[in-house]
């Protein structure tokens, strides 16, 4: 049975089958992968020099762990669940119709079960007394709070902007209509994507940008839910909503009305 409404699949197909159970299986595991690897290159910046790692370097060396890291996963699982590992990124895919309502809860509970997954595994390697040299006292590697110079509305946009390059970045490489091996692609571009914004992002608000993420390593930290925890859950589904939106009715059309020309169909100028 499939539902829509106004053009936006609802329930589809295929809720039953196989395909589904190894795409649950690859969200969760590919979720658990991200924590463990971005939040434990945290936690490798902050321990490889001590004191005399300068705050630059730390940004460099969790950038890359973050960004290389995704993209990694993204090319292990994006044939079997798009290697979304987002939350933000499976309500982008929905509000640019490229997924079902009812899929996209599936997959961001299971985003936020996998990211606990490796939030627990990460935080069962390291023993206590090294993480308080890591990151603090009672504070898990990886924690994302918003810098203290920042209002809780800054940290918003923060989050906002880099979530929202994120998701355009996902809708982008995974056009059909651009001509391109996307599922070859996407992990190249969204690694680097994730890269640069966390170069941007990361010493303003520790760069969420994907609530199950922020979840799994603040639900590890004392105090960590709380005050402005909101920013990391409402600002990267609000740039999924946009990013959705504005992809799928503003710039998709250009690659129709491309496709048409292509094929010799009367259309206007691009």
């Amino acid at each position: 049975m499939v539902l829509e409404v106004a053009g936006f699949t609802i329930v589809d197909d295929g809720l039953l089958g196989m395909g589904l159970v190894r795409a649950i299986v690859a969200e969760i595991i590919g979720t658990a992968f991200l924590v463990y690897l971005g939040c434990g290159g945290v936690a490798g910046a902050c321990l490889a020099n001590g004191d005399a790692t300068t705050a630059a370097a730390k940004v460099l060396y969790l950038s890359l762990a973050f960004g290389i890291g995704i993209g990694a996963v993204v090319h292990m699982f994006s044939d079997i669940s798009g290697g979304q590992l987002n939350p933000a990124v499976s309500f982008g895919l929905f509000f640019a119709r490229k997924l079902s309502l009812i899929k996209t809860l599936i997959f961001s509970v299971c985003q936020i079960v996998g990211g606990i997954v490796g939030a627990g595994v990460l935080k069962i390697s390291i023993p206590g007394n090294l993480t308080a040299e890591i990151a603090g006292e009672g504070v898990f590697p990886g924690t994302v709070a918003v810098h203290e110079g920042l209002s809780a509305g800054q940290g918003f946009l923060y989050e906002f902007m880099g979530t929202i390059i994120l998701v355009i970045t996902v809708l982008a490489t995974t056009n059909g209509g651009r001509g391109h091996g996307s599922n070859y692609l996407q992990p190249l571009s969204i690694g680097l994507a994730i890269f640069v914004i966390h170069l941007v992002v990361a010493p303003f608000t520790g760069s969420g940008i994907n609530p199950a993420r922020s979840l799994a390593s603040n639900m590890f930290s004392e105090n960590g839910i709380g005050g402005d925890f909101f920013v990391y859950i409402f600002g990267p589904l609000l740039a999924s909503l946009v990013g959705g939106l504005l992809y799928e009715f503003f710039f998709s059309p250009h690659y129709n009305k491309a496709h048409q020309k292509l094929n010799g169909q009367e259309m206007d100028d691009i």
